[in-house]
């Protein structure tokens, strides 16, 4: 078996469930729907060139039928996790674009969901051009196109994650065995929480996060009310206490940081600090040659060229 066979097997391998099947798309709706996802000009030909058939490509169409039985069967708040390996190299342009077809097929099942759940149209394209941001990043990363952050979508095509202006909220529970520890104050195990991501599109203003957060609270209640959010938290090397030793007081990232009362270990998480702001895919990078036009990028090299290593903090917010 080629690796295409054994890849397709592995996807055809997850259970069926009872889900609309999808429906195959004209040029011109495919379009639309890259349109509303953010995907760049510069991929559009090659996405919609390869865009799976059930005639043309009926391998590659029943792969995509399976994963999206998977992405919308009902549980009660679903699972994140999902076994959706990348696309062998040999299977090219329409290889890395694979995912990018599945959540391009997907969408009006997502549309639907918000639209049952009565979320604002203003929300649910914020939310969903998160896949066009990554698209974008995969550009950087590898300088060809290509989509490699298909289980990070699952969040927002699932209706666990939504954008509400500068930051994602991601319903959540905080257990001990995720988290590694608890805090000896606030959300106990077990608790709701709303999961705090911070997109790298534009400055994480202090005034732009305290909207989001003033947002939070009030859209959840709307849209789930059976579900109680009190508490966010935040996995993140932005909340790394070393940063706040070695940037201005006026830094974005030092006035963000006193938001949260940290708990738990600090793993070290150097990789992601050079994927999010040198975009540099995970396990690579040569520190000298690293752009340093920018306090942050020079303090972040330093740290790194001195031997030392970057951590990610995790911490805990009462929502407004």
């Amino acid at each position: 078996m080629s690796a295409t066979d054994d890849w397709l097997a592995a996807l055809l391998k997850q259970p069926e469930a009872d889900v609309a099947d999808l429906e195959p798309v004209t040029r011109a709706e495919a379009s639309h729907r890259l349109a509303l996802l953010g995907v760049p000009d510069a991929d559009l030909d090659d996405v919609l060139a390869t865009l799976p058939g059930p005639d043309r490509t009926p391998g590659l169409w029943e792969a995509l039928l399976r994963c999206h039985q998977v992405l919308y069967a009902r549980e009660p708040i679903p699972s994140r996790l999902v076994d959706w390996p990348n696309a062998p190299a040999e299977l090219g342009t329409a290889g890395r674009y694979f995912y990018v077809h599945l959540y391009l097929l997907a969408l009006p099942t997502l549309l639907a969901l918000h639209e049952e759940l009565r979320i604002p149209f203003d929300v649910t394209e914020a939310t969903v051009r998160d896949l066009g941001a990554k698209v974008v990043t995969y550009r950087k990363y590898y300088d060809v196109g290509g989509f490699d952050r298909q289980g990070w979508l699952v969040r927002h095509f699932r209706g666990t994650l939504f954008r509400l202006g500068k930051l994602q909220f991601d319903r959540a529970v905080l257990t001990v065995d995720e988290y590694k520890a608890g805090p000896d104050t606030g959300p106990e195990d077990g608790t709701p929480v709303l999961e705090v991501h911070i997109p790298g599109d534009g400055p994480m203003t202090p005034q732009a996060c305290a909207e989001s957060f003033r947002r939070a609270r009030p859209f959840f209640l709307e849209h789930f009310p059976e579900e109680h959010y009190e508490y966010g938290t935040c996995r993140s090397w932005l909340l790394d206490p070393q940063l706040a030793g070695v940037l201005p007081e006026s830094s974005n990232i030092v006035r963000f940081q006193p938001l949260w009362t940290l708990f738990g270990p600090m793993p070290d998480c150097d990789s992601d600090v050079l994927e999010f702001v040198f975009h540099l895919p995970p396990g690579t990078g040569d520190l000298a040659a690293l752009p340093q036009d920018t306090t942050l990028q020079r303090v972040l090299v330093s740290h790194l060229r001195s031997g030392g290593h970057w951590r990610q903090g995790c911490g805990w917010l009462a929502l407004p």
